[in-house]
């Protein structure tokens, strides 16, 4: 078995997220130090005069960094008629599974993906989807994560597309793009224009029918096949967390 990482890095990258993680590295020699303060200690009573190497990460959003799964209580408060389930209620069976790649890298930028582009990428590789399949969009934007394309430009999730997915049993989907919808300005543009519902769809789909999806996917080219694998993207357990960082993998037979 072959594994394909599918997750990007958690990095002060300021074209991959608007506000970027603060990751500041501190070596032993340093921490020897540090912890040698706190304890009451001197620095060479350590092995070596060497501590344990560590790093210090902030951020403002700090559970929507990197490649990370968005829960429903952060699409809404309820979902369903029922207060939405938060990262940690999920159930880890559902994030382990068949993976399916839909191939649309022929969006246009700012574009919405529809329905059909859905039914097209499956009719092109002559597949059903299951109930419990965890569907991954291939876009290509993962490509532009190091310049301004990557969040001014994606494709993003349409609602319709999204509610298509969510009614042939996919409860998990993903995508290699910064979020599920189009950018931001794209669709703050139509809501300048008159047009309220441009205003994350996708996420907002999941207030009518539970789901969840993947963000900041990667390398979704670099898996051989489309489908007849598996995947998995377990979430870290943040108690009541909107989101959690997860490192998405493919396994190939």
């Amino acid at each position: 078995m072959k594994f394909y990482d599918l997750s990007v890095y958690w990095e002060s990258n300021p074209y991959a997220e608007p506000w970027p993680p603060k990751v500041e590295f501190s070596d032993s020699e340093q921490e020897a130090v540090k912890l040698a303060e706190k304890l009451d200690i001197n620095p060479n009573d350590f092995q070596d005069g060497l501590a344990l190497a560590v790093e210090n990460v902030s951020a403002d959003v700090f559970t929507h960094i990197g490649t990370h799964c968005d829960a429903p209580i952060h699409f809404g408060p309820i979902t369903e008629g029922k207060p939405s389930r938060t990262i940690d209620q999920l159930p880890l069976e559902d994030f382990y599974g068949d993976g399916v790649i839909l191939d649309v890298r022929h969006k246009e930028p700012r574009s919405g993906i529809t329905v059909d582009d859905l039914k097209k990428a499956l009719a092109d590789m002559e597949y059903t989807i299951k109930p419990k399949d965890i569907v991954l969009i291939m876009t290509g934007y993962d490509k532009h994560i190091y310049s301004e394309k990557y969040l001014k430009d994606q494709p993003g999730m349409t609602g319709e597309a999204t509610e298509w997915l969510i009614d042939q049993g996919v409860k998990l989907m993903g995508i290699d793009t910064y979020t599920f919808d189009r950018p931001f300005g794209a669709m703050v543009a139509d809501v300048k224009a008159g047009n309220k519902e441009a205003l994350f769809p996708a996420h907002f789909m999941g207030r009518k029918k539970e789901y969840y999806h993947i963000e900041k996917l990667a390398n979704l080219d670099k898996v051989p096949v489309r489908h007849g694998f598996k995947f998995c993207a377990f979430p870290i357990k943040v108690k009541g967390g909107t989101a959690g960082s997860v490192r998405a993998v493919a396994m190939v037979e």
